[in-house]
């Protein structure tokens, strides 16, 4: 029965210090998150002061903030944020029809590319017949681009 007593005071000892502990981790966070603050406030006044915008002070430490953040990207106690931002980019990169760097390779063998024709009407002189290029040459273009050539059909362009 007593032996039961003094297990538990010496449990509630380890909670205590355990409690101690974690108040002072808090403290040092509390700590620094004013320092933050504080370092915001101080950033903006001097920003103000010298006359200098948000972006230009972004721009100045730019290359500095893209080194540091690709030294994150691989890290696996990188934080969230960092997680967060690698799959931003990799969204707004296939959005705008950029693959990222692994699938780029598979794309770029799978069919070869259009010849670049601008959109407009071309008409063969040998046929008189005219076509109209919107997006995408359509397959009677392309098929004069294989039988006279780039340069000759974008000179057909009315």
């Amino acid at each position: 029965m007593f032996q039961d007593y003094d297990q538990i005071e010496q449990q509630i000892a380890e909670h205590q210090a355990k409690i101690e502990e974690l108040q002072e981790q808090m403290a040092k966070a509390e700590r620094k998150k004013q320092g933050v603050i504080a370092f915001d406030k101080a950033l903006i006044n001097l920003a103000a002061e010298y006359e200098l915008e948000e972006e230009e002070l972004y721009s100045i430490r730019g290359e500095q903030i893209v080194d540091w953040l690709v030294g994150q990207l691989n890290d696996e106690n990188a934080p969230d944020y960092v997680r967060t931002l690698k799959a931003r980019v990799a969204r707004a990169l296939k959005r705008e029809g950029e693959a990222p760097r692994r699938t780029t390779r598979r794309a770029a063998s799978s069919k070869p590319a259009e010849p670049k024709l601008e959109t407009g009407h071309y008409r063969n002189p040998y046929t008189n017949a005219t076509i109209e290029k919107k997006k995408r040459n359509p397959k009677q273009l392309n098929q004069w681009v294989a039988e006279h050539g780039l340069e000759k059909v974008q000179s057909w362009k009315i």
